[in-house]
């Protein structure tokens, strides 16, 4: 290699490290860029003055350094460019535009509970979200660096296509990826809905400053991500993190994924309507005896609320296999921060204590204790953490070509 080809990639490696910094601290200042780089003070200031001057950084405040002073503070320019972000499960499809902070400028929801004739019904309507959301905003198309689309799995992201998620069957072996482009006219990436909430954790939750993570979906269906080192780990199939398919019970219920005892058809919002549905018929007098055969979460959560012992017993039932599924994620990756989201942990508060204690009661003795929290999101995750998989595209890869031009 050239003299001067190593060093036009000795200065894309230090700016990107120092914007890369930046951004995963959320400001920093020259000083303290000097120290974790090991870079001069006089390098560093040049880097952020010619980053600033591309538009990537601008100065965000000032800080009271050690000698006194107050020093400039940086931060990631937001709206140096933008992202669409796209989460898919169940009950919804959510589409948004948001900014380089995870901030969401606009946003449209669809419900999928509508009877879908075709994918190219639903691949439409994202379309048509898509191009509305960029208008809304009053930003044009070139502006916006891709599309990240978090969706149920099993899903190749390597391809974009959607695999055979059970609960959805619309998306069975839907090319997402090649049809979005192609219509579009932007850079797509597509990875499983638990992959980029574990982003959104990673980046603005409860898990920032943790490099190891483990995010678990507790919702109609189970799922994980995971975050090693500070990067998704989707495995060599792209089909890791598939939490809701370990087995609990060989002999248990039938799953939507054709096997039995699942830990998904033990302890999933399906599990949960499943159980009732059975003991309702056993109790012709209880207040949802009439609902049985079409139950909702909604029914359940409303009988949480006037303390009905029934529900709560499966609730509780659900919690404790949940906290056996976890016990062993932890013996297998002792993660800094497990965090739990989704339905059954948003809207029945006992869950998420009954699910830590038999996780921490049925892990190897002797471990430390892994901290255990609930998601500091509700329904906004997905399209944030899908927003974020573009923006890691971008710092990694794309802005190299803005830094060497």
């Amino acid at each position: 290699m050239k003299e001067q080809e190593k060093q036009v990639q000795l200065k894309s490696y230090n700016r990107r490290t120092v914007l890369n910094y930046i951004r995963r601290n959320q400001t920093a200042t020259r000083a303290g860029l000097a120290s974790v780089t090991g870079l001069t003070f006089m390098a560093i200031k040049k880097i952020l003055e010619e980053l600033e001057l591309l538009g990537l950084i601008r100065t965000d405040r000032k800080e009271l350094c050690s000698t006194g002073r107050k020093a400039n503070s940086y931060a990631v320019n937001e709206n140096y460019k933008y992202t669409v972000g796209i989460h898919i499960n169940k009950y919804s499809t959510n589409i948004a535009l948001l900014n380089l902070r995870g901030k969401i400028l606009q946003i449209e929801r669809h419900s999928m509970e509508q009877d879908f004739l075709n994918q190219s019904e639903f691949v439409e309507l994202i379309t048509g979200s898509v191009d509305r959301v960029i208008a809304q905003a009053g930003i044009g198309k070139e502006e916006v660096l891709g599309i990240g689309v978090g969706t149920p799995g099993p899903v190749d992201s390597r391809t974009g296509m959607i695999l055979t998620p059970p609960n959805i069957p619309v998306l069975n072996y839907l090319p997402l990826k090649e049809i979005l482009e192609e219509k579009t006219a932007l850079p797509v990436y597509v990875n499983k809905d638990t992959n980029v909430i574990a982003l959104a954790e990673y980046w603005y939750g409860n898990a920032a400053g943790c490099d190891d993570l483990i995010y678990i979906d507790v919702d109609m269906g189970i799922g994980n991500g995971l975050i090693l080192e500070g990067k998704v780990n989707t495995g060599a199939n792209s089909t890791a993190g598939e939490f809701g398919h370990i087995t609990i019970d060989v002999n248990g219920p039938l799953c939507n994924c054709g096997n039995r005892g699942c830990l998904e058809a033990m302890s999933s919002g399906i599990a949960v309507l499943r159980d009732m549905k059975e003991q309702l018929e056993k109790e012709p007098g209880h207040p949802l005896y009439g609902k049985r055969n079409s139950l909702t979460m909604k029914d359940v959560f409303e009988m949480v609320d006037q303390k009905d012992l029934l529900t709560i017993s499966i609730l509780n039932r659900s919690a404790f296999y949940l906290g056996v599924g976890v016990s062993s994620l932890i013996n297998i990756f002792d993660p800094q921060i497990i965090v739990l989201g989704g339905i059954l942990i948003q809207n029945y508060p006992r869950y998420f204590s009954i699910v830590r204690d038999v996780a921490d009661a049925r892990k190897v003795k002797g471990a430390k204790e892994n901290k255990m929290v609930i998601s500091a999101f509700k329904d906004d995750a997905g399209v944030i953490g899908a927003g974020e998989v573009v923006a890691d595209h971008f710092f990694e890869e794309g802005v190299n070509a803005v830094i060497l031009k």
